[in-house]
């Protein structure tokens, strides 16, 4: 597994009064109250793309205190965002990573010191190197009007500094896990599929493998089709059935 950021530091700056909250949902003010207050952007401590000139300032949606943990001693926040701003130190150019689009991102992964490093795995792809991985949330799937954590997560890939933005996974499956493929340009995932048709990602629904090549731009699919998951099903019946005495 490769160890990454996830943003989600405690919030600073302008609007002093709304930090004082201990929980902010934007999301669902803004149902009750749809005009544009400077109240509701709220910044979470930026991040600098591997030591450059290159910051991500995260916009927060939601922000909802866990308590204290029992590891740490101390209270942390969990944090999801409607969006991210990239800015150039250089330039002074700044640009969001989404336009006009509704999206939770939940992860921001970017790192430089993957297992690849660790391992001695010097050669080969690096996608972290000009890459960020995004885990989000940007379809109502089960219709409630609003976007959350039971609605399906995707995988989302830009490069680092914020552009071509793009969906890695289909739509509709709930992706759990995922992990690149070393030395490759591939990820591999873990996801759940609605088979049952009962709008919910639970233990009724199957753990699909999927693969995407991300050079390729194309989504990612389902790495063993039907037929070859039958041919399991009835090697499993054939191999462990009971023998009658």
């Amino acid at each position: 597994m490769y160890k990454y950021f996830v943003v989600c530091a405690a919030i600073f700056g302008f609007i002093s009064c709304s930090n004082d909250q201990q929980n902010v949902n934007i999301q669902r003010g803004l149902q009750k109250d749809t005009s544009m207050k400077a109240s509701s952007v709220l910044f979470a401590a930026p991040q600098i793309i591997d030591s450059s000139h290159l910051v991500i300032y995260p916009l927060i949606l939601e922000k909802t205190n866990s308590g204290i943990g029992f590891s740490s001693g101390y209270s942390s926040d969990r944090l999801s965002y409607w969006n991210l701003i990239f800015y150039n130190t250089e330039n002074k150019s700044q640009h969001l990573l989404v336009e006009n689009k509704k999206i939770v991102i939940y992860t921001i992964r970017n790192d430089q010191n993957s297992s690849e490093s660790h391992r001695g795995f010097n050669s080969g792809i690096n996608l972290f190197k000009d890459n960020i991985f995004y885990e989000a949330v940007s379809n109502d799937f089960n219709q409630n009007n609003y976007l959350e954590n039971t609605d399906p997560t995707y995988l989302f890939i830009s490069d680092k500094k914020g552009n071509n933005f793009r969906q890695l996974s289909p739509d509709n499956y709930h992706v759990l896990s995922w992990q690149i493929v070393m030395g490759t340009s591939k990820v591999i995932m873990e996801a759940q599929k609605d088979v049952n048709g009962d709008k919910k990602f639970d233990q009724n629904d199957p753990v699909i493998p999927l693969i995407v090549d991300i050079s390729t731009g194309k989504m990612a699919s389902e790495i063993f089709d039907e037929n070859y998951l039958d041919s399991l099903k009835s090697n499993l019946t054939n191999t462990w059935k009971m023998n009658k005495k």
